[in-house]
């Protein structure tokens, strides 16, 4: 008799439509459903649902606004996600209703004033595998939040759930986010900005496993790649999570998840605030070179967990989806990540002190040999980012500087500073620590451009005005070695100059078309541009112009034959010694026993 009932009543409830909600779902909440059930198409199926719309100032409106943001935090370009949206259709209360586009990533649906539920189905096109864009095929699916979820601002703060349905017999599901407890491919999101910064990853790939810093971490190894002993990969990982942490001290994480697509081509990464992507060839793991520089790159974006995600100018964060989010403090968020992905591999052991110091002689080359360096400041560098870093043209060498490697550069030039004012008490990890623990623990905000002077002033103990002024804010060229002596250095340039032919044109390797001319060299004053393809020189076949030009001497004269917008044109070329440095730091020999101490707390010694 109570089956009998009990069956009864399952099937009122299910004819009169009742859903169980757990608990946790009980309160408003956005629920998107993920499926993908023809992958070779590249289109991905996504449904959201609102649970309850009937807010009194939507009520008053009339309307509900869905958007689908136009960049993703980390990726400082518009990208337009929308352009991929196809064939938006939206239901009120279950019944079909008008979505009706009133800008590029806008839609409005009509809400009455008893509107409850909102539901809306729309298909993306997935086919561009970035560590920024989707990308579905008929082995894997990946899916970044910016790129995928629509959003409605009056809900940003609530709870966001996702649930997946992976294609066919796709078992493998990585995202950091949790799963909820009644289904585990139900993932929950506190809010719709911890929804942008946690990617899906989504196949058959294999996920290893090592614990580092006292908390869980996971590797989606996602594609093809060339065999890796993986007990040495995951004991490299280790040292390296374990090697950043040292700079801060403390981990926020409570687990945390590396993605690392094997593809044909070379390294990337997007940071998220517990996870990562990583983009690396197939190859890597054979190539002691290629190699080396990919841990660079787990070091690197595995930093910005702190750095950015966390310790972030004021700016980034919380995100305004639509626009630009303009600050001219990329130059900490990059410049100091990329200084500390070097140093995390010396602390890590896994990098040598002369790779270390040959690392550090890289940056300082590029802020040489790069005109730019001397026309754009780091923090116009770091401003311009949404119209120049991302979009680079062939003047970009002559006019634009890059907030990664100059930045990376001042950062070496801060720590050393600070290493010397304080006798090697203190470094730039006291002013990260510092960073973290005042505006992220203690007041849950970012750091303006002021506060960040003012807290390497406060951790050195000296006034840093005129270091802001000139190398920060201005385009004063930086003196590499004022600094490089408080550590009994100097640098070096293994070119010689007066030898050394040079013509300033750059081409593509393998190519001889001319992609840049480097503003006042030779090639500049006798009118070579760039896209002009090199036919012969002297009258002779020309197959590589750098190796060419190795032979040469300066004041060497010669005649160009380039072709030009389908013409033939000539020019005639007198080279000069070469301007460009190839630095190597130097250790003097006999430093002082301060400048000894020194160097080896700076490397790690």
């Amino acid at each position: 008799m109570i089956q009998r009932l009990v069956v009864f009543v399952f099937i009122v409830f299910f004819l009169c439509g009742f859903v169980f909600v757990p608990d946790s779902m009980s309160q408003t909440h956005i629920q998107y459903t993920i499926s993908m059930p023809e992958p070779a198409t590249h289109c991905v199926e996504v449904e959201m649902q609102i649970s309850d719309v009937n807010q009194p100032d939507l009520q008053h409106q009339g309307y509900i606004d869905l958007k689908m943001p136009v960049w993703t935090p980390g990726s400082y370009l518009i990208r337009e996600y929308s352009k991929n949206v196809d064939r938006l259709e939206a239901w009120t209360d279950h019944q079909p209703t008008v979505a009706r586009k009133i800008r590029k990533n806008v839609w409005r649906i009509p809400l009455s004033s008893c509107t409850k539920h909102l539901k809306v189905h729309y298909q993306l096109y997935a086919n561009e595998l970035t560590v920024r864009t989707n990308f579905l095929d008929d082995q894997q699916a990946y899916l970044t939040g910016a790129a995928t979820f629509l959003y409605a601002e009056p809900f940003v703060h609530l709870p966001h759930y996702v649930t997946i349905k992976p294609f066919s017999d796709w078992k493998s599901v990585s995202t950091a986010l949790p799963a909820v407890e009644w289904d585990p491919h139900t993932y929950r999101a506190d809010h719709f900005d911890l929804l942008v910064d946690s990617p899906f990853q989504i196949g058959t790939h294999r996920t290893l496993h090592f614990e580092a810093c006292g908390i869980p971490h996971q590797i989606a190894m996602v594609g093809s790649h060339a065999p890796v002993d993986e007990e040495q990969l995951l004991s490299d990982y280790k040292r390296i999570c374990e090697a950043a942490l040292t700079v801060v001290g403390q981990h926020p994480c409570s687990h945390y998840l590396f993605i690392v697509q094997h593809t044909n081509g070379g390294l990337g990464g997007l940071e998220h605030l517990h996870c990562t992507t990583l983009q690396a060839n197939r190859n890597t793991y054979s190539q002691d070179v290629s190699y080396a520089n990919f841990l660079g790159l787990v070091a690197h974006e595995y930093f910005h967990l702190w750095n950015v995600k966390r310790i972030r100018p004021i700016e980034l964060g919380p995100f305004d989806y639509e626009n630009e989010n303009y600050t001219h403090l990329l130059w900490v968020a990059e410049g100091f990540t990329s200084m500390y992905d070097n140093h995390i591999l010396r602390r890590a052991k896994l990098s040598s002190v002369e790779k270390y110091l040959a690392d550090v002689a890289s940056d300082f080359s590029y802020v040489a040999n790069t005109p730019g360096t001397q026309i754009q400041s780091l923090t116009d560098a770091s401003w311009d980012a949404w119209i120049k870093y991302y979009r680079p043209n062939e003047n970009a060498i002559n006019s634009q500087s890059s907030y990664y490697v100059k930045g990376a550069a001042v950062a070496t030039l801060l720590n050393l500073e600070i290493i010397h004012a304080t006798q090697g008490s203190r470094s730039l990890d006291d002013v990260m620590r510092y960073l973290y623990t005042t505006y992220y623990l203690e007041q849950n905000r970012g750091f303006s451009e002021e506060e960040i002077q003012s807290a390497i002033e406060h951790i050195a103990g000296v006034s840093f005005d005129s270091f802001f002024s000139d190398y920060i804010w201005g385009t004063k060229a930086l003196n590499f070695n004022k600094y490089l002596a408080y550590v009994g250095c100097s640098l070096a340039n293994e070119i010689q100059p007066f030898t050394t032919a040079f013509l300033g044109a750059n081409v593509a390797p393998g190519k001889n078309v001319v992609s840049s001319i480097i503003k006042d060299s030779p090639a500049y004053r006798a009118g070579l541009n760039a896209g002009d393809e090199l036919v012969s020189v002297n009258g002779q076949p020309l197959t590589d112009l750098n190796r060419f030009i190795l032979t040469q001497k300066p004041n060497d004269e010669l005649l160009f034959e380039v072709r030009r917008s389908g013409l033939i044109r000539t020019f005639d070329v007198k080279l000069s010694t070469s301007p460009l440095k190839k630095y190597v730091i130097v250790r003097d020999a006999n430093p002082s026993k301060e400048q000894q101490n020194l160097f080896e707390t700076w490397v790690w010694a």
